[in-house]
């Protein structure tokens, strides 16, 4: 049950105002003001119930008052441990550093704060807006039924998906287009010859390895070829459980698509350590490229990594969204598979 006031009865087709929040909290309007604004004086407890009554009431702030003062010129970033930026820190820099590039252009700054959890993420979000510390927020790593998303939704804040528009449930998005990169992967294992093919993906509720699976799925059933998926973390351990899994299996798979360059290249060791030889016996296939997929031996076939270019058309969306266009959603394609040693055709 709501703890806000029953007197707050402001007209849905009228703004609430700071005074609607004050009467709410069954505060003054200097505490409210105190709150919103993230100054001294307020207990932690007061804080937080005006801080929730007026993101209940949809209260923001008048656009004439705001305009008095200094724009916060930022754009916010809650990053959830155990997402992309911890366990593949080298891609999610170039995607931070293709965001801030084209921020800095604009005087924007891209701040981040680590948290444990998407639900800590959500609830930051609704601090930080409320609070008015950002001019926009982004999210990164779009789960299914993202609490982030939820979010950013109801309270009507300005943000940004890093990911497909299904995800972003009608915020703003940009994504890698990687359902047609992987239908494309399905299609040249098929024609190798491959007939049973492995998919490592994961984890099991993140929107892009699902949309990226089954696409995967789908253009190997056109070609009258199967995907067997296992859904893992993304340690070297996990993947390389993953990899065994797959080749000692009764039914053995003759390739195996893994979503990181990571798991692939731990792939070949485990490849070697069951005594199968790549590509002959094995075909494998990483979804990202990275220096240590062409170091490799054999080096590693691999769709390219357009980190950087997404990161610059989140950041242009942004500031495309802050200027005030709506209904955004951009795609970024994906070039050319790169074959190198690790593929060949299938019972030659």
């Amino acid at each position: 049950m709501s703890e806000t006031s029953p007197e707050f009865t402001h007209s849905p087709s009228k703004r609430p105002t700071i005074s609607d929040v004050a009467r709410a909290a069954g505060v003054s309007i200097a505490v409210v003001s105190y709150a919103l604004n993230g100054r001294p004086g307020v207990s932690a407890a007061t804080r937080d119930r005006v801080l929730r009554i007026a993101d209940e009431h949809g209260w923001r702030p008048n656009a004439a008052a705001r305009s008095l003062r200094t724009s916060a010129q930022a754009v916010g970033l809650a990053l959830v441990r155990g997402d992309t930026a911890t366990t593949h820190p080298a891609a999610f820099m170039a995607l931070l550093g293709g965001i801030q590039d084209r921020l800095a252009s604009r005087g924007l700054a891209l701040v981040l704060q680590a948290v444990d959890d998407h639900e800590t993420a959500a609830h930051l979000y609704r601090s930080w807006w409320a609070e008015r510390r950002f001019d926009a927020l982004l999210v990164t790593d779009v789960r299914v039924n993202d609490p982030r998303v939820e979010a950013l939704r109801s309270a009507r804040i300005p943000s940004l998906v890093v990911g497909h528009p299904g995800a972003a449930r009608g915020l703003a998005s940009v994504h890698v287009d990687e359902e047609e990169a992987y239908g494309r992967v399905g299609r040249f294992l098929a024609g190798q010859g491959h007939r049973r093919v492995g998919v490592v993906t994961g984890p099991a509720d993140l929107d892009m390895s699902i949309r990226r699976t089954a696409a995967l799925r789908a253009a190997l059933e056109q070609e009258g070829a199967a995907a067997v998926v296992v859904t893992t973390g993304a340690s070297q351990e996990e993947g390389a459980s993953a990899t065994r899994q797959l080749l000692v299996d009764a039914d053995p798979v003759s390739a195996i698509m893994f979503d990181t360059d990571l798991s692939a290249t731990t792939a070949l060791d485990v490849a070697r350590r069951l005594r199968r030889e790549v590509p002959w016996d094995l075909s494998v296939v990483a979804g990202t490229d990275s220096a240590s997929c062409r170091l490799a031996t054999p080096s590693v076939t691999t769709l390219p990594s357009p980190v950087a270019e997404l990161g610059e058309a989140a950041a242009q969306g942004l500031l495309d969204m802050l200027d005030g266009e709506r209904g955004i959603e951009r795609v970024v394609s994906v070039g050319p598979l790169t074959v190198r040693g690790t593929t060949a055709p299938w019972g030659r």
